[in-house]
C-alpha cells in the first residue's frame, strides 16, 4: 500500500474523527432541543442522549480500528492474527453502533408510541443499511482468515 493512499486515507480519518467527537458534544443540546417542547418525549432526553453518544464512541473505535489497518497493510503484517482483531473490533464497533439507534427508535415507535412515518422509514433504513454494512464486515473478515491461512501454508511450502 503506497504511503500517499496511507496518508490520505488517515486525513480522512481524522477528519471524520473530528466531525464524530462534534457530534457526541452536540448530541445532548440537539436532543434537548427537539425532545424539550414535547411533553410526551421530554422524560427521553437523557436516555436518548446517551445512547447516542455510546453509538459515537463505538463509531470512534471503529475509526482507530480503521486507522491502523493501513499501517498493517503497509509494512506487509496485514496477514498476521493481529488484523484479524483489528477487523474483529471493527466488526463488533460497528455493529453495537448501528444497533444502538434501531433499538432507540424501535423504542420510539412502538413502546413510546410516537414518532411517525419518517422514523417509520429511518428505522428501515438503518436497520437494512447496518446489517449490510455489518455483514460484508464479516465476509470481509472471513475473506482475511483465508488469505491469512493461504499464506501460512505458501510460508511452509517455500
Amino acid at each position: 500500500m503506497s504511503g500517499v493512499l496511507v496518508v490520505s486515507l488517515r486525513a480522512a480519518l481524522a477528519i471524520l474523527a473530528a466531525g464524530v467527537f462534534a457530534a457526541q458534544i452536540l448530541t445532548p443540546v440537539l436532543a434537548s432541543h427537539l425532545g424539550s417542547p414535547h411533553w410526551e418525549v421530554r422524560h427521553l432526553v437523557v436516555p436518548y442522549s446517551v445512547a447516542g453518544i455510546v453509538a459515537l464512541f463505538l463509531v470512534q473505535i471503529a475509526l482507530v480500528a480503521l486507522w491502523r489497518l493501513p499501517t498493517l497493510a503497509s509494512t506487509e503484517r496485514i496477514f498476521d492474527g493481529v488484523s484479524t482483531r483489528w477487523v474483529n473490533s471493527l466488526v463488533y464497533s460497528s455493529a453495537g453502533a448501528l444497533a444502538l439507534p434501531c433499538l432507540v427508535m424501535t423504542h420510539l415507535l412502538f413502546i413510546v408510541g410516537v414518532g411517525g412515518p419518517g422514523v417509520l422509514l429511518t428505522l428501515c433504513a438503518c436497520f437494512i443499511g447496518g446489517a449490510a454494512l455489518v455483514l460484508v464486515l464479516v465476509v470481509l473478515r472471513s475473506l482475511l482468515t483465508s488469505a491469512t491461512c493461504d499464506r501460512r501454508e505458501l510460508a511452509h511450502v517455500i
